[in-house]
C-alpha cells in the first residue's frame, strides 16, 4: 500500500491559514470543510468527523444507548476494530460466519444467531464490497444495525452510497485506505437525533458549555488532518476509477488460473477495492514466499477475530468458511498509483507459480 496525496503545495496552501489562524482543532473552518465535502460525496448532511474511525465506532455504538451485556451479532472476518468497539461499549460480540463469496456478514447467519439478548448486528463491507445491505436489514428484525466501512468510502450499494446504509456507519481515512487524512474518520447516521448524539459523545459529551450531558470522549479531528481530508476527499472519484482498472486487470491476467479466485462483488454494487484478494486452491503460503523473494509485499488479511487471544473468551466454536478462507486468502498490491504494468508483473508470478506446481 501506499498513500496517494494531493500536490503539496495545495495542503500547505491550507496549513498557512491554518498557522495564520492558530485554530488547530475544536471542529474549525477545515473540519467543517472536510464533513461538507463528505456530505456531498455520501449524499446525506448527517456526517461528521472524528479523530479516527476506532474511536467512530465506539462513538457510533454509544449513540445507540445499547444496555450493557447485550449481544453484538458480528463477523469474525473484520479487522480488530469492530470487535473492540463492541467491547468498550461493554456489550459482547457473538461471532457470525461469512458468506464465503462476498467474504461479508452472511444474513443467513444473523438470522441463526439473533436472540432475546441480541441488541445490535454490526457488519463490515471487507475491501469496500459493500453488504447485502437489505437481506442484513431484514434478518436484523428491527434491531439497529451498525457498519464498519473503513475500507468503503465511495461504495455503492443498489445506487445508494454506503453511509446511507445503516443506521450508522463509520469510514477510515487512515494513511491505508483509498483517500487519507493521515489520521481520521467520519460517522454518518441515518436519523437526526443520532447524529446529535454523535456530537456530544465526540466532544466530552458537552456543546459548548462544558457540562457533560452524556460521557463522551475527546473525538475531535485536528484542523491539520481535516485539511488533508478536505482535499483528498474530491479525489475519491478517479481513485475509485483507479482500484476498478487494476483489479479488472489482475482478473484479466488471472482469470485463467484454475487455482485462483476471487472476491464476488454483485454487478449492481460498486467496491472500492481498497484491497484486492485473491482465494488460492492450494499453496497460499508457497505463493507468499515466492511474491516475498521476488519484493512483492502481500497480507493475509483478515485474521479472524474468533481465534485471537483477546477475544478467546467470546468465541462458541469454529467457523468453518471464516476459516478456511483465511487459510487461502493473499492479498496482492494495489494501490493508487500502481502501474497497470506491474499488476502484470505480479499476475505473470502468480501464473509462474501455480504451473512450476
Amino acid at each position: 500500500m501506499r498513500p496517494e496525496l494531493p500536490p503539496l503545495e495545495k495542503y500547505v496552501e491550507l496549513l498557512r491559514d491554518i498557522w495564520d489562524s492558530r485554530m488547530l482543532s475544536n471542529f474549525g473552518k477545515y473540519a467543517q470543510l472536510f464533513e461538507s465535502r463528505a456530505q456531498q460525496q455520501v449524499g446525506t448532511p448527517r456526517v461528521r468527523s472524528v479523530a479516527n474511525a476506532d474511536i467512530g465506532l465506539v462513538i457510533a455504538l454509544a449513540a445507540l444507548d445499547l444496555p450493557e451485556g447485550g449481544e453484538a451479532i458480528v463477523p469474525s472476518f473484520t479487522f480488530n476494530s469492530t470487535v473492540n468497539a463492541i467491547v468498550w461499549n461493554r456489550l459482547t460480540p457473538v461471532f457470525a460466519d461469512i458468506d464465503p463469496a462476498t467474504f461479508n456478514l452472511d444474513p443467513a447467519e444473523v438470522e441463526r444467531l439473533i436472540g432475546p439478548r441480541t441488541v445490535v448486528v454490526a457488519g463490515t463491507h471487507v475491501f469496500g464490497n459493500p453488504c447485502d445491505a437489505d437481506a442484513v436489514r431484514a434478518a436484523a428484525r428491527g434491531l439497529p444495525v451498525v457498519y464498519d466501512a473503513a475500507h468503503a468510502f465511495g461504495s455503492r450499494y443498489r445506487g445508494r452510497a454506503v453511509g446511507t446504509l445503516g443506521d450508522l456507519e463509520v469510514f477510515s481515512f487512515s494513511g491505508t485506505k483509498l483517500v487519507t487524512s493521515a489520521e481520521g474518520g467520519l460517522v454518518a447516521a441515518s436519523r437526526d437525533d443520532l447524529v446529535r448524539r454523535v456530537e456530544y459523545l465526540r466532544a466530552y459529551g458537552f456543546q459548548g458549555d462544558y457540562e457533560s450531558h452524556l460521557v463522551g470522549v475527546n473525538g475531535k479531528i485536528s484542523e491539520l488532518n481535516a485539511a488533508l481530508g478536505a482535499l483528498t476527499v474530491e479525489m475519491v472519484e478517479a481513485a475509485v476509477d483507479k482500484r476498478h482498472s487494476l483489479a479488472a486487470g489482475y482478473r484479466e491476467h488471472l482469470g485463467e488460473v484454475a487455482e485462483v479466485g476471487f472476491q464476488l462483488v454483485d454487478p449492481r454494487d460498486r467496491s472500492t477495492h481498497k484491497d484486492f484478494a485473491i482465494v488460492c486452491q492450494r499453496d497460499r503460503d508457497g505463493l507468499e514466499r515466492r511474491l516475498a523473494a521476488a519484493e512483492i509485499q502481500t497480507k493475509r488479511y483478515f485474521r479472524p477475530a474468533h481465534t485471537m487471544r483477546a477475544y478467546a473468551r467470546y468465541a462458541t466454536g469454529p467457523l468453518p468458511r471464516t476459516e478456511d478462507l483465511y487459510r487461502r486468502i493473499l492479498c496482492l498490491p494495489i494501490f493508487n498509483e500502481l502501474p497497470l504494468e506491474d499488476v502484470g508483473l505480479i499476475a505473470g508470478l502468480v501464473r509462474e507459480h501455480f504451473r512450476a506446481g
